[in-house]
């Protein structure tokens, strides 16, 4: 009956639904991804071809407690999905005994699916989807990345330098993807990042990479590597001395990765960009080792 639920949720579209057929499952992806929900359908039910109804009762307790005790990281809404009379017939009660809504899975997917859109649409992480959806489009690999990054810009904690280091987790994806769509004939390596930033910053490559990019590049790496080694930078940001520099850093991000999906990833396409940017890989190159030479 969730499966079914999930279906129609997913198919009225900007709703994702991820099901769990035991609380175990469920308890562990809470814990681990708890920052990328927006809300919880609880099944009551969804345990109870393997246990006794007290055991399922439990279940779905375990379930709940987890998202109250995880509130501080994200605090999420939910409800419950039964089809057992017993629950539903004083709903007042079981709201005061478990701290949510209930709704007949028989007879009341329209409203639950109705409640839990609107649950969804006022909690930040949807808002934010909305927001800047257009920074998702590119790639799932760095959606969850990108989520902690906006959840850091829009709850304005400009002292948290520990965004810099997302920040650069997601750089350091761009590199890779640079690399496979034929923008950069380097081999992003994890220790290169100057490198593959270097290049794609020089005045060769600006038929490739527009000069506010080329800044965007430089300005993000340097500030990132340093956030992450926590050197200078760190003392900067929680003295309060530059308190836009966050988010500054987090619009440049935006930048790179919204210009990023104007490219083909054709395979033709690729291979005569990545046979172009090798040219002028090379060129460079051999420019400087006759600079080096006199």
């Amino acid at each position: 009956m969730l499966s079914s639920f999930k279906n129609d949720i997913e198919d009225s579209g900007q709703i994702e639904f991820v099901v769990f057929k035991d609380s175990s499952s469920a308890i562990s992806y809470l814990k681990s991804s708890i920052e990328e929900i927006s809300a919880a359908v609880l099944d009551i039910e969804s345990f109870a071809n393997s246990f006794s109804e007290e055991e399922t009762k439990n279940s779905f307790c375990r379930v709940r407690d987890c998202i109250i005790q995880l509130k501080h990281r994200n605090a999420i809404e939910y409800f419950a999905f039964t089809g057992k009379g017993k629950y539903l017939s004083d709903r007042k009660s079981f709201k005061e005994e478990y701290g949510c809504e209930i709704f007949d899975k028989n007879y009341q997917s329209i409203e639950a699916g109705e409640f839990l859109r609107k649950i969804v649409d006022r909690h930040i992480i949807a808002q934010i989807s909305y927001k800047y959806g257009d920074a998702f489009d590119l790639s799932k690999d760095i959606q969850g990345d990108l989520l902690k990054i906006l959840l850091v810009l829009e709850g304005q904690e400009w002292k948290d330098n520990r965004v810099f280091n997302q920040i650069r987790k997601v750089l350091d994806w761009v590199m890779e993807y640079c690399n496979k769509i034929g923008l950069s004939p380097i081999v992003f390596s994890k220790t290169n990042l100057t490198e593959c930033s270097k290049f794609l910053g020089e005045e060769e490559m600006l038929s490739f990479v527009p000069l506010y990019i080329q800044r965007s590049f430089h300005s993000t790496v340097s500030i990132t590597n340093e956030g992450s080694h926590r050197l200078s930078i760190d003392s900067i940001i929680k003295s309060g001395e530059a308190p836009y520099l966050i988010r500054s850093t987090i619009f440049e991000l935006l930048n790179i990765i919204n210009w990023l999906k104007a490219f083909s990833t054709d395979e033709t396409d690729v291979s005569d960009r990545s046979s172009q940017t090798k040219e002028i890989y090379e060129k460079i190159n051999q420019n400087k080792n006759k600079k080096d030479r006199y």
